[in-house]
């Protein structure tokens, strides 16, 4: 197959649909089909693409490489993109990476245009938290996780509680990780936590470590990736991912499962898809339920195993291998169908 895949989103920039998009490239193209990526992120000076890529496209660039193509998959929708396989009448899967329509009553123009466009396409959905009101068949499909992440078969290489992987804002509730904290050790429960990740947010989470006194405790790695990152997270016992918005999905929730980890995290959204049994979730922006969480697994190490335990029928659902072969099951469908 000719896969043409859309993301707005994409390296050199960092996050989760980056990750998403160049993760399923490589294995469409290890399963011997044949990539081109699209997407509005610019090269830097010193980029190599990886897989023949269209950077900020024209019309007629967009155009082209569409008719060209077999299948287009859009790795969360993205108007700009969308407009030519509609016309084009081609098989279009799109991922749904977020909710179309958010938590709030106000749907404009785009929302509605959105909505509308992907009734000519199939859906996938990360959770079924993205679909909110969206009224249409999908298919539930997780995203995968990097590889590198690997189970821990025991606790010994374990000498830290807690790791915190984020971008430092204030969504993702490092804050309320800290508060809890503070609050652990006035029970006389002193966890050691790590913070990795930047942000406009590290000078104040910094600051506020210095006034809680849990310096001792706490210690900031900054941004780390790769073979550092997965050795790091898999140090600890313990992932915390508190976050006060609802996460589409969460895959640092599966990074840290994969290590080895328990995971706490925020219920709402899809982030409890992505934990399933191998942690604890808490209300959003719930500080004192995010401590009673922390402290049961912290003194209770038997139910830390019992998450470990569930870690590895869980993370098979979410496998490249097994993402990449229901996505290509799917794409192989809808050209036989066109």
């Amino acid at each position: 197959m000719k896969i043409l895949i859309t993301s707005y989103a994409y390296a050199p920039s960092v996050g989760g649909i980056e990750t998403v998009t160049d993760l399923m490239a490589t294995a469409f193209v290890a399963k011997g089909h044949e990539v081109q990526i699209v997407t509005d992120t610019p090269a830097v000076n010193d980029t190599v693409d990886r897989f023949p890529t269209l950077r900020r496209p024209s019309k007629r660039e967009l155009w082209a490489a569409v008719r060209a193509a077999d299948i287009i998959w859009q790795n969360n929708v993205a108007l700009n993109y969308l407009w030519a396989p509609v016309l084009q009448r081609k098989p279009t899967a799109v991922t749904l990476q977020c909710a179309i329509f958010p938590d709030f009553p106000q749907k404009n123009w785009r929302v509605r245009l959105k909505a509308l466009l992907l009734k000519r396409c199939f859906i996938f959905a990360i959770s079924r938290y993205v679909m909110n009101d969206l009224k249409q068949n999908f298919e539930l499909i997780g995203n995968p996780f990097a590889p590198g992440f690997s189970h821990q078969d025991g606790p010994a290489s374990k000498d830290r509680d807690i790791v915190f992987v984020a971008r430092l804002v204030s969504d993702k509730g490092g804050d309320l990780l800290l508060l809890s904290i503070a609050e652990l050790s006035r029970k006389g429960i002193q966890p050691t936590c790590t913070i990795i990740g930047d942000g406009e947010e590290k000078t104040p989470l910094e600051a506020m470590v210095r006034e809680l006194g849990i310096e001792a405790q706490v210690r900031f790695t900054g941004f780390m990736q790769g073979e550092a990152l997965h050795a790091e997270i898999g140090k600890h016992r313990i992932m915390a991912v508190p976050s006060r918005w609802k996460e589409p999905f969460g895959i640092v929730a599966l990074e840290g499962i994969a290590a080895g980890c328990a995971v706490v995290g925020s219920s709402g959204g899809g982030l409890g898809d992505a934990i399933g049994p191998c942690g604890l979730t808490v209300e959003n922006n719930d500080g004192p339920a995010l401590t009673d969480a922390l402290e049961q697994l912290l003194t209770q190490p038997e139910l830390i195993e019992r998450c470990r335990q569930q870690a590895e029928a869980h993370l098979d659902k979410f496998s490249i291998e097994s993402q990449s072969n229901r996505y290509l099951e799917t794409f192989a469908e809808l050209i036989r169908k066109r």
